[in-house]
C-alpha cells in the first residue's frame, strides 16, 4: 500500500474505447452551473463552471473531493465525463469538478517573470485568485472534502506546478497533461517531491507524436522525477503511443484518475492474487489498513463494501484462520446489520473452531435477515440444518 513510481507505456486502443464511455456517461444528467466569481486579485469576475454529482443534493451530510481544471473551456468537459464514469463504477469517490475558462487569458494568467521564472503580474494575480479565492468559494459554499486534485494542459500544466509546497499544498494531487515547463521548474518539482512529508500525487504525461521540444523536456523531466525515493510520493508517467499533443488528454486524464484511486478501488482478482494471497500478516488487518487509509487519504467515509469482505473471506478460509473470520463475521455484523453475511462467517469460523452450537445459532439467527450477494435462506437453513442432524440438536 506504499507509494512507488510507476512508468508504463500504454497504446491507444482500449483507452479510446473508455474514452467514447466516458463522455458517453459525463454528457448525461450533469448538474453543471457556470458562475461568475468576484476577484480582488483579477480586479474582476472570472467564470467558472461547477459540476455536481447527482448525490449532492440528495446526502446533505456528505463531503465530496474537489477538483479544479485550468484550460476549463476544454479540459473541464473530459474531466467530468471520467469523474462520473469512475464514480459510477465506485473506483473513485464522487468529486465536484470545476472548469476555470481561460480561452481568451490563458497566457496572461500563466505569466511567470523571465528572471525568477515564478508568477508576475497577471500571473500572480491569477495564482491568488485561484489559491485565496476560489478554493475558499468553494470551501465555503459547497460540502468538500480535504483532497483537492488540480489539472492542466502544456501552459496551464507548468502553472499547476506554483501550487506545490513541502508544507502544505493547496492541492495533493497533480496531473499534468504535456506540461510546458519554465526554465527550473523540474528542479522545483524534484526538490518538493523529495523533501515533503506530505502525501501527494504527482501524474504526468506525454506522447510519441507531441510537440518535439515538450516531449524532449518531459521525457528528460521524468528521469529526474523516477528516482525520487520517499514513500510519502506516488509518481506516474505515462508515455502514449501515437497519441499527438491533443488527443493526450483524452488518454491521460482516466489514466491519472486511475491512478490516484488505486487505493479506493474495489479489491481485484489482481491486488487479491499480489497482495492478499500469500500476505504473511492478517488479511482481516489488511482489509482495516485499506479502508482506514481510504479515509485519512482521502478524507471520505466508504463502507466496506461486500466484494471486499469476500476477498478476504476467501483468503482467511485458505489460510484456515479461523480467529480472524470470527473477527471479520462480528466487522460485517456491524456493517451490514440488516444481512446475513456476518452471521454466514461467524457460523463458518464456529463450526471449524469445534462449537458447533454457536454455529448453529449463527446460522439460524442468519437465515432470518437479508440475503445478500452469493447468501440465500436456503444456505443458512441447510448450514443450520445440517448441524443438527451431524450433533443431534
Amino acid at each position: 500500500m506504499c507509494f512507488q513510481v510507476l512508468r508504463p507505456i500504454y497504446t491507444m486502443k482500449s483507452l479510446l474505447i473508455t474514452l467514447a464511455l466516458c463522455i458517453f456517461f459525463g454528457t448525461i444528467s450533469a448538474q453543471t452551473v457556470t458562475k461568475n466569481i468576484k476577484s480582488l486579485h483579477l480586479d474582476t469576475s472570472r467564470e467558472v463552471k461547477i459540476r455536481l454529482p447527482k448525490s449532492y443534493k440528495k446526502d446533505p451530510n456528505k463531503e465530496y473531493l474537489l477538483i479544479v481544471t485550468l484550460d476549463g473551456d476544454y479540459l473541464f468537459d473530459p474531466m467530468v465525463g471520467n469523474v462520473k464514469y469512475f464514480s459510477y463504477w465506485e473506483d473513485m469517490p464522487e468529486a465536484i469538478v470545476v472548469g476555470i475558462k481561460q480561452s481568451k487569458t490563458r497566457k496572461e494568467d500563466c505569466r511567470y517573470d523571465s528572471n525568477t521564472y515564478l508568477p508576475e503580474y497577471e500571473g500572480r494575480k491569477f495564482y491568488d485568485f485561484v489559491a485565496t479565492e476560489l478554493v475558499p468559494f468553494m470551501e465555503n459554499n459547497y460540502r468538500l472534502a480535504k483532497f483537492k486534485i488540480i489539472a492542466g494542459h502544456d501552459y496551464t500544466g507548468n502553472f499547476i506546478n506554483y501550487f506545490m509546497k513541502t508544507d502544505k499544498s493547496a492541492f495533493q494531487a497533480y496531473i499534468n497533461l504535456s506540461p510546458e515547463f519554465a526554465p527550473t521548474m523540474s528542479d522545483r518539482v524534484v526538490d518538493i517531491l523529495t523533501a515533503t512529508e506530505n502525501k501527494m500525487w504527482y501524474y504526468m504525461a506525454t506522447a510519441t507524436n507531441d510537440v518535439k521540444s515538450l516531449r524532449e523536456d518531459i521525457i528528460l523531466v521524468n528521469d529526474k522525477l523516477s528516482t525520487i525515493e520517499n514513500e510519502n510520493v506516488r509518481y506516474k508517467f505515462d508515455d502514449f503511443e501515437d497519441a499527438s499533443h491533443y488527443s493526450l488528454v483524452a488518454l491521460g486524464i482516466p489514466r491519472a484518475l486511475e491512478d490516484i484511486f488505486s487505493i479506493y478501488r474495489p479489491i481485484s482478482k489482481k491486488e487479491y492474487k499480489e497482495n492478499i494471497a500469500n500476505l504473511e500478516t492478517s488479511p482481516y488487518d489488511y482489509l482495516i489498513e485499506k479502508y482506514e487509509i481510504i479515509k485519512s487519504l482521502l478524507g471520505v467515509e466508504k463502507r466496506i463494501r461486500v466484494n471486499d469482505f469476500i476477498a478476504i473471506s476467501t483468503a482467511l478460509e485458505k489460510k484456515e484462520d479461523w480467529e480472524e473470520l470470527e473477527k471479520l463475521g462480528k466487522l460485517a455484523r456491524n456493517v451490514y446489520p440488516a444481512h446475513m453475511l456476518g452471521n454466514y462467517y461467524l457460523g463458518t469460523a464456529y463450526e471449524n473452531k469445534g462449537e458447533p452450537k454457536k454455529a448453529m445459532r449463527a446460522y439460524q439467527n442468519g437465515f432470518l435477515l437479508e440475503e445478500i450477494s452469493f447468501l440465500s435462506k436456503d444456505i443458512m437453513l441447510e448450514k443450520a440444518e445440517r448441524i443438527k442432524q451431524d450433533f443431534g440438536y
